[in-house]
């Protein structure tokens, strides 16, 4: 009789356990908006003697949407679509600074992983993430000092990187809001008194979203 009693027992706790991991949810999506503040685009081309290009970006915006994967030990991960745009403010070559007009338009899906950092049972969930990317960019080039032209462009794929820190407060069952810093760094194409340039592109942002289990 105690063997039977013990053995209910314990098929009764793996059952539940077993119901309990049933019944969390797997996966995730969501949106986000995004307040992109002044970057930096550096560019170093190969001439001679060698040009240096440094372009400045006022504040801008763009929005992200994204699906996401719950793993063991408090990881995650995402896929995430993400636009940005931002003008241009002012270019220095060769140690020339000027006023310009023009944009820097981004468009990158991204790879993230996170870690979602225990605290204890708050609901509040502080995390930090890093993701790569291969996002595609386009700056345009339209107005030096007072001179306007037809836009100048350089556009092109590559490589691209990121990485967040922030925090999500439940607003109900299985949803919650987001906030976070990104720092996000492309590389880009932009021409250096008519050659290629080597160039990266370095900003940042406050995301805030709306995420919902699935």
């Amino acid at each position: 009789m105690r063997l039977f009693t013990t053995v209910s027992l314990a098929l009764l706790c793996v059952s539940s356990a077993a119901f309990a991991d049933a019944s969390s949810p797997t996966s995730y999506s969501g949106l986000r908006g995004s307040l992109a503040f002044e970057g930096t685009i550096s560019g170093h081309g190969a001439t001679t003697p060698p040009t240096t290009v440094k372009l400045s970006t006022g504040t801008g915006g763009g929005a992200s949407v994204y699906w996401g994967w719950y793993l063991p030990y408090g990881l995650r991960t995402d896929l995430e679509l993400l636009y940005r745009y931002q003008p241009l403010s002012n270019a220095t070559v060769s140690g020339t600074k000027v006023e310009v007009g023009g944009y820097s338009e981004t468009f990158a899906p991204m790879v993230n992983a996170y870690w979602d950092i225990p605290v204890g049972d708050t609901g509040v969930r502080p995390f930090v993430g890093a993701g790569v990317g291969y996002g595609w960019n386009e700056t345009g080039l339209n107005r030096i000092d007072t001179t306007t032209f037809p836009t100048l462009h350089n556009d092109g794929w590559k490589f691209s990187y990121n990485a967040m820190a922030g925090l999500s407060i439940p607003m109900g069952t299985g949803y919650r809001l987001t906030g976070m810093y990104r720092w996000l760094h492309q590389d880009i194409s932009v021409s250096c008194a008519g050659a290629s340039c080597s160039s990266g592109f370095n900003s940042s942002s406050i995301d805030i979203g709306l995420e919902f289990d699935l």
